[in-house]
């Protein structure tokens, strides 16, 4: 049974977040370094791909919101890998020891790698996407000409309204309906798959992400298995779908979304917390 205390001190809290930080800077900077390499090869690459014809070309384009739709939409895979290593300490015994016998309370352990590996790599994903704007454009400002057009920076936190509402991702007319919310339903979204693989870096400390996608996925499909012949057999199909329609229509989807999250974010979040304060450094089985 973990003994060490559940309270909050600023102090403590911060000198454990300059621990936590200096311990692994080396792996924070290496990972934020090819976050940054990564998007900005793929700026680039976009670039050229979308604007090279001419002013139609990038005009089409740039009503598809095609930069921000893909830096949002790789958001959400470095928020995964992310906080699937916030407890990488777990995997050993030394680490386990060290993280557990430090002067600091379990809440004070918990929020720190909370603010590291999830809110501040929510926040600092976008200041790499902005770098790699820059860069962008510092590369290919060179070659600009009649055929290669190079767009001025983009603000991708506008990106969120630009994913949902994209004709690259909803047909017809559908976008009007997640008017307004829609981009705090996204963020809301990412946060709580966050917090899914924030808990399952405590539940599996060793190979964490591929244990939780799998359980998540596997999870997904029991429920589809059991669900889609019982409502086949006994369910009216063609009434469901008309349903489900004037549902999205009447701007159900979007709230029913946001709900759905918060309460996934919560759950995930605080089953995490309820994991990590029964562990210790003798075994990290939940149930101990």
């Amino acid at each position: 049974m973990n003994t060490v205390n559940q309270t909050f001190n600023w102090s403590r809290f911060t000198a454990t977040l300059r621990k936590e930080i200096l311990e692994n800077k080396r792996a924070l900077l290496f990972t934020l370094v090819g976050v940054y390499g990564l998007l900005t090869m793929l700026m680039i690459i976009g670039n050229l791909v979308t604007t090279i014809g001419g002013e139609e070309s990038m005009t089409e384009n740039i009503e598809m919101k095609m930069p921000q739709i893909m830096v949002i939409s790789f958001l959400s895979f470095v928020i995964m890998i992310s906080a699937s290593l916030s407890f990488k300490n777990l995997t050993t015994k030394k680490g386990r020891t060290s993280l557990f016998t430090s002067p600091s309370s379990t809440l004070e352990k918990f929020l720190v790698n909370l603010l590291i590996y999830v809110v501040g790599m929510f926040v600092a994903y976008f200041a790499c996407a902005q770098l790699a704007d820059l860069t962008r454009i510092a590369a290919l400002w060179a070659f600009r000409s009649d055929s290669i057009i190079v767009p001025g920076p983009i603000n991708f936190l506008t990106g969120f309204n630009d994913l949902v509402s994209s004709k690259a991702f909803i047909a017809r007319d559908f976008d009007t309906v997640f008017a307004g919310n829609k981009g705090w339903a996204f963020i809301i979204s990412i946060l709580a798959s966050g917090g899914l693989y924030f808990m399952g870096s405590v539940l599996w400390p060793r190979l964490s992400l591929l244990k939780t996608f799998a359980a998540s996925y596997a999870f997904e499909a029991s429920v589809f298995i059991i669900a889609a012949p019982l409502f086949y057999f006994f369910g009216d199909m063609e009434a469901f779908g008309k349903w489900m329609l004037d549902f999205i229509g009447a701007g159900g989807f979007t709230t029913t979304m946001i709900i759905w999250t918060i309460v996934m974010a919560v759950v995930c979040y605080g089953l995490a917390w309820f994991l990590f304060k029964r562990k210790d450094v003798v075994s990290l089985k939940w149930w101990k």
